[in-house]
């Protein structure tokens, strides 16, 4: 018969055997519970970042930037983002098609990007002092960050211009790096005896491109041909040259000169470096010449295969979110709390100031409104404790560091690693902006529901310094801002007022990104709580909850809407579904009260065993004194002695 601690253990050996299973089926990686398990480093989370194999944007990570960008014999334009960044989710279509674009151009510049989302990243964004996402930087052949030096910023984010801007930076290198494919960017002047002196012996010809002041029309050109060894570009602007070759400049033509010095007149059909490279590919293929083959990486195809659709590992939690789309997510809470320590605040090179006020105001809110467990809430308390330490400058490193050494010390803190209520049907959809939304609504009602409490701004303020201070998406963080003071922040006068402050503010910024790129199609950003969640919070119940978009629309009521809200982000009714270490947390109401249950039982059986026990005793106390105190009578015995004789 086995023991209730017997039984106890197994049922929680059991428990946790299942949940391993049921996250594989869930389509969490094992890996990443593994790891939590063993208290190591999440290891990197491949299915993350807007960018795949596919694309011809070369993947950067903490890993590989250094050997990649730095002191190396191309230069590099990097994309530092956030994946959960909407602005950069509009921008990634974008920069894919740049890169397409620009792939030919690969052997003198590359197009690579590098996600700030990603936890082991940090030190490379925080190094590199990127205060917005995206952000576009040129690193030039030879490169190394200092003090004052981390790339040449590029400001502008249409193709055109980036192409342009990026031409003129390659074009100032000229050949002063050891790269033998870099094209010779100097004009040709009338004086030069020879276009053909020091060229490559495989340069069979030298193609002529007269290119305006403030143009980088022969520039591109030459980019766009590097995969022609047979020929070489140059560029001028004086009319000298145009005369010796006898070219019109006031049309678009080019000059093919070969090395006798024959020139073959082209006539391209647009001003553009596409059309002149394809005009100068094509007279070239006439001649029977040919570009030099591109090496594909060994394992190309391999990738190529490996890419598959990655929402469909993720449809049985997709399933469970959308059947109850009102509930909230533990595991949604503690992702927000991850990447607001983990990511956002230890990017920033030097939090003073402002900044440094916002986070200690926002440590503050979150002891005292933590959904973490036990452990969890002893982080926040001690973390909280060293940043109100500092009233200068806290170095972003130093935070990270904090933060490393107080969970190496309290481990494990995160009963969940991944998104729940807030997945999206891709990788690049929802996630964080969801999660923190929700975190700062929970915050909001725990608040309203605190009496000690008496400040009814002090969530609001502490959201707002966060996102104007550390949010990773600057655009988001402009939005929000920009609608808080529209909306009157700081003159909410209650804590249930704030509730229904930031309620309001969610739903404008849902009917705003409606129908937006970033929006997913699995969950459309409609007006919450929708009728079918709620539909005492809609006073025209005929409103469906796809019937309509607009807040406009809709009337509210709104004492409903409160009540449904705090009723929802009740810790007790946070619902628990994809956790996989329910240990760490709390208690919840039906835990404590089946132990209260349990309890009782083994009270009144304890009563009831211990009379029966009693009775029992006395009664076989009874039997034996009437066996062996009156069987019979009492009679003395004589005893004989040696000497006394009979006693």
């Amino acid at each position: 018969m086995t023991r209730p601690g017997a039984q106890l253990a197994l049922s929680i050996l059991v428990g946790a055997m299942l949940t391993v299973e049921q996250l594989v089926t869930a389509g969490v990686p094992l890996s990443r519970f593994e790891a939590l398990v063993n208290k190591r480093s999440e290891p990197a989370d491949e299915t993350l970042g807007l960018y795949d194999d596919q694309d011809k944007v070369v993947k950067l990570t903490v890993g590989n930037f250094n050997e990649t960008v730095l002191e190396q014999n191309h230069g590099s334009l990097v994309e530092f983002y956030n994946t959960y960044c909407g602005h950069c989710r509009r921008f990634a279509p974008t920069y894919k098609e740049l890169a397409q674009q620009l792939h030919a151009w690969h052997d003198v510049v590359i197009v690579s990007a590098i996600d700030c989302a990603a936890e082991e990243n940090n030190g490379i964004c925080r190094t590199y002092e990127v205060m917005g996402y995206p952000t576009l930087r040129y690193m030039p052949p030879g490169f190394h960050p200092n003090d004052q030096q981390y790339g040449h910023k590029i400001e502008s984010q249409k193709p055109e211009e980036i192409r342009n801007l990026l031409a003129g930076l390659v074009a100032a290198e000229n050949q002063t790096v050891n790269n033998t494919l870099w094209p010779n960017f100097t004009p040709v002047i009338d004086a030069e005896v020879s276009l053909f002196e020091g060229v490559n012996s495989q340069r069979q010809f030298v193609a002529l491109i007269h290119e305006p002041e403030n143009s980088t029309l022969a520039i591109q050109t030459a980019l766009f041909l590097l995969q022609w060894p047979v020929v070489q570009v140059r560029r001028f602007n004086e009319a000298a040259v145009a005369a010796k070759y006898k070219l019109d400049t006031s049309k678009d033509v080019i000059a093919l000169v070969d090395r006798k010095g024959v020139a073959k007149t082209l006539l391209p059909t647009a001003p553009t470096s596409e059309v002149y490279s394809k005009t100068i590919e094509t007279a070239l293929t006439a001649l029977n010449f040919a570009p030099r083959l591109e090496l594909l990486a060994a394992d190309d195809h391999q990738q190529q295969a490996s890419t598959t659709a990655k929402s469909g590992a993720l449809n049985d939690i997709i399933k469970e979110v959308r059947r109850n789309k009102h509930l909230i997510y533990q595991a949604d809470l503690e992702m927000a709390i991850r990447t607001i320590l983990h990511n956002e605040v230890p990017k920033v090179n030097e939090i003073g100031g402002e900044r440094l006020l916002a986070l200690q105001r926002f440590l503050t809110v979150l002891q005292r409104y933590n959904p973490l467990g036990t452990n969890g809430r002893q982080l926040v308390s001690k973390l909280k404790d060293y940043v109100v330490q500092f009233n200068q400058q806290l170095p972003g490193k130093s935070f990270e560091q904090e933060l490393q050494r107080l969970e190496a010390k309290l481990a494990p803190i995160y009963s969940a690693t991944h998104f729940v209520g807030c997945i999206g049907s891709s990788p690049h959809l929802r996630g964080y902006s969801c999660s923190l939304w929700t975190l700062f609504h929970f915050m909001s009602v725990q608040a309203a529901k605190n009496e000690a409490a008496q400040d009814p701004l002090e969530v609001l303020q502490a959201m707002h310094g966060y996102i104007k201070n550390f949010f990773g998406c600057t655009d988001c963080s402009e939005h929000f801002q920009a609608m808080a003071s529209r909306r009157k922040i700081w003159n909410v006068t209650s804590k249930d007022e704030a509730v229904l402050w930031l309620w309001e503010a969610h739903n404008e910024v849902n009917q705003r990104l409606a129908g937006d790129a970033t929006e997913d199609p699995q969950f459309l950003k409609v007006q919450f709580p929708s009728a079918s969640s709620c539909a005492q919070c809609r006073r025209n119940a005929t409103t469906t909850s796809t019937a309509s978009k607009s807040n406009a629309d809709i009337t509210w009521n709104k004492d409903a809407v409160l009540s449904f809200l705090k009723n929802i982000h009740n810790p007790e009714f946070v619902s628990r579904y994809g956790v996989q270490r329910e240990e760490l947390l709390h208690e919840t109401l039906d835990t404590m009260r089946q132990k209260r249950q349990i309890a009782n039982v083994f009270s009144d059986m304890d009563m009831r065993m211990g009379m029966f026990l009693y009775a029992f005793c006395i009664i076989m106390m009874v039997v034996a004194f009437k066996l062996f105190a009156f069987k019979g009578g009492y009679r003395k015995k004589p005893y004989g002695h040696d000497m006394l004789g009979k006693v």
